[in-house]
């Protein structure tokens, strides 16, 4: 239940997220209405949104059901029953939000920062770039008044998210630095910055001690046959050179990524490249995508469409190979200390997240959710 009794439903990434806290402080006397924050990046996201708009209907029959972003987009005149169906534009409508922010534990243990939105690439995979429209970024000043108020609210990490984060304008590196001393104590986390995007600057700020060691890489593939066909703007190459230019500054960082496995064309050989490349990376957590052909983009339209049934195959071979690197990853953390901030309470332990993106389990007495703390990691458990 959102603020003022409206329910607020995300599908989707962090961005959406983000959008629907600013859309809960500006509604604060909105009543009796469920507002759905969709999605559109896979088949997958698209069967949430429909079953999201009929569990509203299904469990707030009174209440006005208003769908918006991405499947909005995507799907013009859809509106799958939603009483009221916005675009990606209209949030843009509403300006900035307001420079008040609810304490952790309201909504979430961290703050989400939403600091751009939409896309200029054109990969051939994506449906993003068209519901979201042109990148575009908010301004400095906004954003440096947004992070002191977070942190003066008590959330002691700021999450930063666009559907282009790198793109920032004047560069992520600039804006990461200006971010990082206004926020202070807060430690602050990048969410997903595409592989082109890191830079010198960008991993020697790295050294940073209040910003997370991690990076999120949607690298899609390792092969750069596929990367070409996709529409990439990297090669793996390069890629290799960054990440071992980034663990020269933090050698505890963490790699997690995104993987796209069955893309039209792909060879048995160009998966095996993909392997070896998450294998030498040493990702410690994977986010696998089997391809999606989306409308109205190009894949969608290439006769060479990999089978089900490989594609499956190599889902499964590409998760398997994500786990037991997790689990080296983790091993060298072993009886060291983490940074965690709680954020979920299951039964009697609660969960959170280390600085670098482990995931710890405590016993929940004397701990709320959004506190900070230093703990001593063990697997599966965390002693006070």
């Amino acid at each position: 239940m959102g603020a003022g009794g409206a329910v607020y439903v995300n599908i989707g990434c962090r961005t959406n997220a983000a959008e629907l806290d600013e859309m809960a402080e500006r509604l604060v006397d909105a009543t009796n209405v469920v507002v759905i924050n969709s999605c559109t990046v896979t088949a997958a996201a698209d069967r949430d949104t429909r079953k999201a708009v009929h569990r509203a209907r299904r469990e707030h029959g009174s209440a006005a059901v208003v769908l918006m972003g991405c499947y909005a987009d995507s799907h013009p005149g859809d509106s799958l029953g939603a009483d009221l169906v916005l675009p990606n534009a209209w949030k843009r409508s509403l300006g900035e939000p307001l420079l008040t922010v609810e304490p952790p534990g309201v909504r979430r243990s961290r703050f989400v920062l939403k600091v751009q939105d939409g896309c200029d690439n054109r990969c051939t995979f994506c449906i993003v770039w068209q519901a979201r429209g042109r990148s575009l970024s908010r301004v400095l000043p906004y954003l440096e008044a947004r992070a002191r108020a977070a942190a003066a609210a008590g959330y002691r990490e700021i999450v930063l998210a666009g559907i282009d984060l790198g793109s920032y304008r004047g560069g992520i590196a600039p804006l990461v630095r200006r971010l990082l001393d206004a926020a202070s104590p807060a430690r602050i986390r990048l969410s997903s910055i595409d592989p082109s995007h890191i830079d010198r600057e960008l991993i020697e700020l790295l050294a940073h001690p209040r910003l997370c060691p991690h990076l999120h890489l949607p690298l899609q593939s390792g092969s750069d046959r596929v990367l070409a066909r996709m529409g990439r703007r990297y090669q793996v190459a390069g890629f290799r050179r960054a990440v071992e230019l980034a663990r020269s500054v933090r050698p505890d960082l963490a790699l997690t990524g995104d993987l796209m496995v069955g893309f039209p064309g792909e060879t048995e050989s160009d998966f095996r490249e993909t392997l070896d490349l998450v294998a030498t990376a040493r990702f410690m957590g994977l986010h696998v995508f089997r391809f999606s052909p989306r409308p109205r983009t190009a894949a969608a339209r290439h006769a060479d469409q990999v089978s089900l049934q490989d594609s499956q195959d190599r889902s499964r071979r590409l998760i398997e190979l994500g786990r037991r690197l997790k689990s080296e990853y983790e091993k060298q953390f072993h009886g060291k200390r983490l940074a965690v901030i709680w954020d979920r309470q299951v039964g009697g332990l609660i969960r959170g997240v280390s600085e670098n993106y482990i995931q710890v389990t405590a016993p929940a007495a004397g701990r709320r959710s959004g506190e900070l703390e230093e703990v001593v990691w063990q697997p599966a458990s965390s002693a006070p």
